[in-house]
C-alpha cells in the first residue's frame, strides 16, 4: 500500500503531535492520580530528559540510507506501544518509573526524524515544510483539549487509553510506504561525531546551546508542574485543557506569519524578544491564577517557545550544509534534553502545590540571558 509524501508526512504530525498533546502536559497528572509524589515526578521527568538526549544523540547518528529514518519511525512507534500495553496491566511504581523512562527515550527522536522526512520531501518535491507542521500543532491543540474533556468524563485513565489508540494509529501508518519514496543524497565524507566534538568547542556554538537551553530550559517547570499546580488551585482539567490548546494555538498563528512579522528581524532579535516575554508571562503566573489573565499570558508561548525555537532554526540554518545535523543534534540533545534534564530536575524540588514560587524560578533561569546575547557573535 502505498500514499502520497505530502500526506504521509502530515499524517505522521497529526498523529505524533496529537500523542505528545496529551503526554507532555498531562502525564504527570496520569502519574499523580496513581500516587506518584511531586517530588518523584520531577526526578523521573529529569531523568526522562536525559534519556532524551542519550536517544537524540544515540540513534540519530545512525541514521546511514534514506529509508532509515522511515524504519525507525516504525520500530520506535512499536515499542511504545508494547509499553503502554504493559502499564494496562502492570501499574505498581517501579513499572510506572521503567515506562516513564522508556517512553521519554523512545518519544523523543520522533520529532527530528519527522523533521528529517521533512526536509528530504522539501527538496525532492518541493511541499511547504511550514504548512505541513502546522497541522502537527493543531493536532496537538486537539489532543490536550480532548483529553481534559475525556478526564472530566471518564477519569484519569483515559489518559492511558486515549495514548495507545493515537500510537495504534501513528505505527499502522509507518508501515505506509511514500510515493515517491524517499531518495539517497550525496553527503560529505565526514564523520559525525569528529563533527559533534569539534562543534562544542566553539565558543559560538557554546553561547547558541546557553542561550536556547535556558529560555527554553525555562518551560521545563511549565511543562511538568503547570497542569498539577493549576489542579491544585482548582482550576479544572478541562480549563487546564483549553489553556494549554491556547498556547499552542497562538503558536501556530506565529509561525504561520513568521515570515512576514520577523523575516528581517535578526537572530538575537528574536532571541530578546522570547526572553522578555518570558519574564512577563513567568511573572504574570507566579502573580494569578485569574483564568482571563492566564488566557492572556498563554499567548505569549509563541515568543516563548516559538519564535525562539524559529531563531533557532535560522542560526542552524546560516551554518555551512555539512554542518548542519550536528548542529541540529546539539540543539535537540544538549539545548533541547540535557539542559531541560537539570532544569526539572530542580524544579521537582522546588515544587509545592498552591505555591506559585515555581514560575518565580522559571523567570530566574532566564535572566543570564541579558549577558549571554551581549557576547553571542550570531549574525
Amino acid at each position: 500500500m502505498n500514499i502520497a509524501a505530502k500526506s504521509w508526512i502530515t499524517a505522521y504530525f497529526v498523529c505524533f503531535f496529537f500523542i505528545w498533546g496529551i503526554f507532555l502536559p498531562f502525564w504527570s497528572v496520569w502519574l499523580a492520580s496513581k500516587g506518584v509524589s511531586p517530588e518523584q515526578i520531577g526526578t523521573l521527568f529529569s531523568l526522562g530528559l536525559v534519556l532524551r538526549f542519550v536517544s537524540n544523540i544515540g540513534l540519530l547518528p545512525r541514521l546511514k540510507t534514506a529509508k532509515g529514518p522511515l524504519k525507525m519511525v516504525c520500530y520506535l512507534t512499536f515499542s511504545v506501544l508494547m509499553c503502554l500495553l504493559l502499564l494496562i496491566y502492570f501499574q505498581g511504581w517501579y513499572a510506572l518509573a521503567a515506562a516513564t523512562l522508556l517512553l521519554n527515550f523512545l518519544l523523543a527522536p520522533m520529532v527530528p526524524l519527522g523533521d528529517i522526512i521533512g526536509t528530504r520531501l522539501v527538496k525532492q518535491i518541493q511541499i511547504n515544510y511550514g504548512k505541513v507542521r502546522l497541522w502537527g500543532s493543531v493536532s496537538f491543540i486537539v489532543g490536550s483539549t480532548f483529553v481534559g474533556w475525556t478526564i472530566g468524563e471518564f477519569g484519569h485513565e483515559s489518559i492511558l487509553w486515549l495514548i495507545i489508540v493515537a500510537v495504534f494509529f501513528n505505527y499502522c501508518l509507518s508501515l505506509i510506504k511514500l510515493n515517491p519514496q524517499l531518495q539517497e543524497q550525496a553527503k560529505p565524507k565526514q564523520h559525525h561525531n569528529s563533527n559533534l566534538m569539534s562543534l562544542i568547542k566553539q565558543p559560538k556554538v557554546i553561547y547558541f546551546i546557553l542561550v536556547m537551553g535556558l529560555i527554553q530550559g525555562s518551560h521545563a517547570a511549565y511543562y511538568s508542574f503547570s497542569a498539577l499546580y493549576w489542579t491544585s488551585m482548582g482550576i479544572s482539567e478541562f480549563n487546564i485543557a483549553l489553556l494549554w490548546g491556547l498556547s499552542v494555538f497562538a503558536e501556530v498563528l506565529l509561525m504561520r506569519f513568521n515570515d512576514k512579522l520577523f523575516g528581517s528581524w535578526s537572530v538575537k532579535q528574536m532571541c530578546l524578544l522570547a526572553l522578555i516575554a518570558g519574564l512577563i508571562r513567568w511573572g504574570v503566573l507566579s502573580q494569578t491564577t485569574d483564568m482571563a489573565l492566564l488566557i492572556l499570558v498563554q499567548t505569549f508561548h509563541a515568543f516563548t517557545f516559538a519564535l525562539a525555537h524559529l531563531a533557532a532554526m535560522r542560526f542552524i540554518a546560516i551554518q555551512e550544509e555539512h554542518l548542519m545535523v550536528g548542529y541540529q543534534t546539539l540543539y535537540s540533545s544538549v539545548g533541547l534534553g540535557l539542559v531541560m534534564a537539570v532544569l526539572t530536575f530542580i524544579s521537582g524540588w522546588i515544587y509545592a502545590p498552591q505555591e506559585s514560587t515555581i514560575f518565580i524560578w522559571m523567570a530566574c533561569i532566564m535572566l543570564p540571558v541579558f549577558f549571554l546575547l551581549k557576547k553571542w557573535k550570531c549574525d
